[in-house]
């Protein structure tokens, strides 16, 4: 199956499983809680809520996928929801940890790459330039990380991998699907892009940030309406997006796109 006709697979699904939006939801509520922490309480309680949210989402992401999976199958609910978290909690929590801790190492290098070539360009009289260049080749060398070990979550749940074997999976139907997986990656932005789109528009028109960092609200009204918009197009969009995903990597497992 086709990057586009896996699109049609995930609307079908989401038509005639529409519980599946329940999985979605949580995923923007815990988005919408980490906003309106930093808003109202600080950006310091934003951060201590961080290690929670680090260990929750393994959680979220195990249901989402496992009621996704099933829904395309023929038969989700919530209970594979709870299920499908319970039973990949482990292996979850292994992959995201691991895959924050290359994130994190990449940006430690990236940002020391950055800083020497910043270095070394102005020393010649172009650093501006150099610095623009290098910046974008790390954001590509950050997309292109990311395209191969992106189905690592579907790995775990559709394949029953474990941590280490669910990036080995990615990796390996990305080399063998690569065309077919560029164009997924551009659709699957594009729908993630437009489901937050319209709710992060709104949210940057209802605040200002101090000097010190600080945000501040400068209409409350609006920023409670980025909140329902995003509560509905999000979770919409967030939905379908992932049900692409799962979609897309059963096609996938199927042979060469």
């Amino acid at each position: 199956m086709s990057a586009i006709g896996s699109l049609s697979t995930a609307l079908a699904t989401l038509r005639d499983h529409p519980v599946i939006l329940f999985g979605g939801l949580l995923f923007i509520l815990l988005g919408e809680l980490s906003v309106l922490l930093d808003v109202y309480v600080g950006s310091l309680a934003q951060l201590l809520a961080t290690p929670i949210s680090l260990f929750l989402t393994p959680f979220l992401l195990g249901g989402f996928v496992a009621m996704i999976h099933g829904a395309l199958e023929g038969s989700t609910s919530v209970g594979t929801f709870v299920r499908g978290g319970k039973e990949n909690y482990v292996s979850m929590l292994g992959a995201t940890l691991l895959f924050v801790g290359v994130l994190v190492g990449l940006s430690i290098v990236g940002t020391i790459v950055l800083v020497v070539a910043g270095l070394a360009g102005f020393a010649v009289g172009g650093g501006v330039v150099v610095v623009a260049l290098v910046g974008v080749v790390l954001l590509v060398g950050f997309a292109v990380v990311f395209m191969f070990v992106q189905f690592y979550d579907a790995a775990i749940v559709v394949s029953d991998d474990r941590a280490i074997d669910s990036f080995s999976r990615s990796v390996g139907l990305v080399s063998q699907n690569l065309a077919s997986v560029i164009g997924f990656s551009v659709v699957f932005l594009a729908l993630i892009l437009l489901g937050q789109g319209p709710g992060m528009a709104l949210y940057l028109s209802s605040i200002e940030f101090t000097q010190t960092g600080e945000t501040v609200v400068t209409s409350t009204s609006t920023l409670w309406l980025s909140i329902a918009v995003t509560l509905v197009v999000g979770t919409i969009a967030t939905t379908y997006a992932y049900t692409y995903v799962v979609a897309f990597y059963t096609s996938l497992l199927e042979g060469p796109a």
